[in-house]
């Protein structure tokens, strides 16, 4: 940013402050106060780079002006540095802007200390302004900081989108590489392995078992691969860990399984792919071998072992059915989620896998609470309840109400604004409420509770009106009928304001035609306030929808493009899987079927030769290799 736009501001500010003092001398106080000016133009140049430091130094200078400068007034008493004055709320939306919540805290809690100290002995109203200004240009700076955070993971996003785009083609070689992987080791591998060793033994139900279990398993391979290379992306997997650990059961393992917790569906279904490569490699290299399968799930995250007792050399039946890419697939699984997995030996023996995935960050209850928007509505409902406490403290004061009227107008009044707080999420019911609570004020005066000449008071409460207005325009739920709630607003104020002169009326003139004269010339006084509300909110709310509106666009056509590049290289690799990997797995359940389990052998056998060749295709070079997975 360049240079001009940081003392810009401070120098006009200064300026103004300088130009507001009329006949400036050469006094002590004079001196003074332009030395004040000079701090609070020096901490506010600092706003962008130091921003803490900057509103010290601007909370400090018009600390020290307002103990030196006490008296001087021009308007009203004490606003000798009523210009510069506006100068902290700048450097505290700097703050709120640049910096973390908890900074901001802090820095609120000083300026607030500080104004504790210069009020002491004032009136106990004036201690609320400042909580409600600071509430709400801090609340201001928050909302400022995550719009250009949500700029800022929206470009992140298109980003993201762009890098996808490039890299379709490749990210759907390797899900394809690690799907299909997948599909031999479980399915084809497991046909081989069960039909050697029945081979090998040569008992009849052990050989017609093994053509039973070659037929079905090699029809699923076959539904998998259709699946897997389709338009749309093979369904996840809904089996459980326990029906996988009854599969490798039935293949001879003793697989012991402990679970504790449920991991989310996403996280499930990457700990079931690694638990049932890590399974099929104990079929491999520990065949008969003790299988321990634990999986747990809590605020931590989620955690896989299988761990073995097996001395880790493929059996006859199983060598040369490792294609190499086992552990890359589990890693690639784990770190979809920003977890790891690790494989090795056991120190008693055997072989471990640990995955370990993280669980997602969960906000705290005070953070949820403290955000920007909160803050900024309860801030907003204290400005709103600043004037009329003000009111009801001088109707006490000043005019001697009783303790029980002041009291049921203060309730009156905090009723009338409180839906304020619920705003945004409900801008309809709180618009209504705020109506419905507007007819109190006439029925405090009807009822003799209140004196008529203390009516007045009740006029500082349409901030709250406003607000409601807004509100609809800007959250309210079809955009286009948000203009009903302005004209229901303006009528229900305009005649609380008829009623409110009606009751407190003793000039003994008609009261039906003052009551209809006051509606009409009221709705069109109040018409410019509330329309401008409405028009401000609705501006706002069309501003919000076309800046999200392009930022979906532009990601969804990106994103639009990347799935076209994958679909087509799912294409390419569905040409070469339908003229090698399937011919050969078709004829493992035919085979099967005609009790030739010579014939399922060699079937998946070629089959897992074909889809080696298909993988290694489907890498870089350097990554081809033939040893089995780990």
């Amino acid at each position: 940013m360049a240079r001009w736009k940081v003392w810009l501001l401070p120098a006009l500010a200064a300026v103004a402050q300088l130009a507001y003092w009329p006949g400036l001398d050469f006094s002590v106080r004079a001196v003074t106060g332009i030395a004040v000016v000079a701090a609070v133009t020096a901490g506010l140049c600092l706003r962008r780079s130091r921003p803490v430091v900057g509103a010290a130094i601007v909370t400090g200078g018009l600390a020290l002006g307002t103990w030196a400068l006490p008296q001087q007034e021009y308007f009203v008493p004490g606003d000798a540095l009523l210009l510069i004055s506006l100068m902290e709320s700048v450097a505290l939306f700097n703050v709120a802007l640049r910096c973390s919540r908890r900074t901001t805290v802090l820095v609120v809690l000083g300026m607030l200390a500080v104004q504790v100290v210069l009020l002491i002995g004032d009136e106990p109203l004036d201690l609320l302004v400042a909580p409600a200004l600071y509430a709400v240009v801090t609340a201001l700076g928050r909302v400022r900081r995550r719009w250009h955070e949500d700029r800022s993971a929206a470009a992140h996003r298109l980003a993201e989108a762009e890098a996808a785009r490039r890299d379709a083609a490749a990210a759907e070689q390797r899900r394809l590489a690690r799907e299909l992987h997948d599909v031999t080791a479980h399915h084809l591998t497991s046909i081989v392995v069960n039909a050697t060793a029945a081979q090998f033994v040569g008992k009849p139900e052990l050989a017609a078992e093994a053509l039973a279990f070659a037929a079905r398993t090699g029809r699923e391979t076959l539904v998998a691969l259709h699946q897997l290379v389709s338009v749309l992306p093979a369904p996840p997997e809904t089996t459980t860990l326990a029906d996988l650990a009854d599969d490798f059961r039935q293949l001879g393992q003793v697989v012991r399984l402990s679970e504790t917790g449920s991991p989310p569906p996403a996280q499930a279904e990457a700990l079931h792919g690694i638990a049932r490569e890590a399974l099929t490699n104990t079929l491999r290299y520990a065949p008969g071998a003790t299988v321990a399968l634990s999986q747990t799930y809590d605020e931590t995250g989620a955690t896989l072992v299988v761990a073995d007792d097996g001395p880790g050399v493929a059996s006859a039946a199983a060598k040369g059915l490792g294609g190499g890419r086992g552990l890359s697939g589990m890693r690639d699984r784990a770190a979809a989620f920003g977890g790891t997995v690790m494989a090795g030996p056991r120190e008693p023996g055997g072989w471990e896998v640990r995955a370990s995935l993280p669980a997602g960050a969960a906000p705290a209850r005070l953070r949820v609470w403290l955000r920007s928007q909160v803050v900024l509505d309860a801030g907003l409902l204290l400005l709103a309840l600043v004037l009329p406490l003000t009111g009801v403290a001088l109707m006490v004061e000043e005019d001697g109400v009783a303790p029980t009227a002041a009291t049921l107008t203060l309730l009156a009044v905090v009723a009338h604004a409180a839906p304020l707080l619920w705003r945004r999420q409900r801008p309809w019911t709180a618009l209504i409420a705020v109506a419905l609570t507007g007819w109190l004020a006439p029925l405090l005066v009807a009822t003799s509770v209140l004196p008529p000449a203390e009516a007045w008071i009740f006029l500082f409460s349409t901030g709250a009106d406003l607000a409601a207005v807004y509100a609809v325009a800007a959250y309210g739920k079809k955009p286009a009928l948000t203009w009903i709630g302005l004209v229901g607003a303006l009528f229900s104020a305009a005649l609380v304001l008829a009623g409110l002169l009606v009751t407190a009326d003793d000039m003994g003139v008609d009261k039906v035609a003052l009551f209809l004269f006051t509606a009409v010339f009221g709705w069109f006084g109040l018409a410019l306030p509330y329309a401008a509300s409405w028009i401000a909110g609705y501006a706002t709310r069309r501003r919000r929808e076309r800046r999200l509106a392009g930022e979906e666009s532009a990601v969804a056509v990106v994103s639009a493009e990347a799935q076209l590049r994958a679909r087509d290289e799912r294409a390419r690799v569905a040409a070469g899987l339908h003229a090698t990997v399937l011919t050969a797995a078709a004829r493992v359940p035919r085979a099967a079927e005609q009790n030739d389990l010579d014939g399922v052998i060699e079937a998946a056998r070629e089959s897992l030769a074909a889809m080696r060749g298909l993988l290694d295709g489907l890498r870089p070079a350097q990554e081809v290799s033939s040893s089995p997975s780990a």
